[in-house]
């Protein structure tokens, strides 16, 4: 049965996801083209100078549109009009709960990855990597793996836009157990429990900095190559356990019953 609800929450919004990315990656094609040929056309530059602004607004909407849509669709399907159809189903809370977190993972992941195939699409040259090599030589002392620190940012940003999503959804079971002000109520708790997630992750950051030798006081922080490896380790660590305690949560809050009134 959990396979049919994912298919039934992946239809919702693949569509519109699929016509995003769809004109991301051409916008992406158009504006190299317009760039190439912009270099003995004014016509085409001018034309470059118009498609890019489109693909930074294509970009954004990119990673904001999953995050967004998921939101909306958890809190449409179980308490908005389609709560009473989707009550009435053959099936447990908590596989209500793991289709729209597996539905999140995938349309969120799905839409980085387009962003960073449009990217290379735009910007890649043969001296791509190394341009991006010689910005992380500012901010890394020793020699790294350019796809490795873009692979674990990108990895980062990821596991963020989770946590949050995961930190909505539980804040929208709390909220929505009683009838008064569930909008107020939901963006309080989500606030707060941002807050108490991000104060553990500054925790733990400071920590691993301290014990990675860091002097915090530095007025240029740049932070040897261990030490940056593992800061990044932490944070995607740090954000996935906190997705995951909030995953569990949101089912055992579901589970306690729904009020759809």
């Amino acid at each position: 049965m959990l396979n049919k609800l994912l298919k039934k929450d992946l239809s919702k919004n693949s569509r519109l996801l699929l016509i995003l990315f769809v004109a991301l990656i051409s916008v992406s094609l158009i504006t190299r083209s317009c760039k190439a040929l912009g270099e003995n056309l004014v016509f085409f530059k001018i034309l470059s100078i118009f498609f890019d602004s489109v693909f930074y607004t294509l970009a954004v909407n990119t990673i904001l549109h999953p995050f967004l849509r998921n939101f909306l669709n958890f809190s449409r399907s179980l308490y908005g009009d389609e709560s009473y159809l989707t009550h009435t189903l053959p099936v447990t809370k908590n596989q209500l709960v793991n289709s729209k977190f597996i539905t999140a993972l995938i349309e969120v992941c799905a839409g980085f990855v387009c962003l960073v195939v449009s990217i290379l699409i735009m910007y890649y040259t043969p001296t791509f990597f190394d341009k991006i090599g010689l910005l992380l030589s500012t901010m890394i002392v020793g020699k790294v793996s350019v796809v490795l620190v873009l692979a674990l940012f990108v990895t980062l940003v990821i596991v963020e836009f989770l946590m949050f999503l995961s930190i909505i959804f539980f804040s929208i079971v709390i909220a929505y157990r009683n009838k008064e002000k569930r909008i107020l109520k939901t963006f309080l708790i989500t606030a707060i429990m941002s807050f108490v997630s991000i104060t553990v992750l500054s925790v733990f950051m400071l920590a691993v900095l301290a014990i990675c030798g860091v002097k915090l006081t530095s007025s240029t922080l740049v932070l040897p190559r261990k030490a940056f490896f593992c800061v990044m380790l932490t944070g995607i660590t740090v954000y996935s356990a906190i997705s995951v305690a909030f995953y569990f949560l949101t089912k055992k809050a579901l589970n306690k019953g729904v009020n759809i009134d």
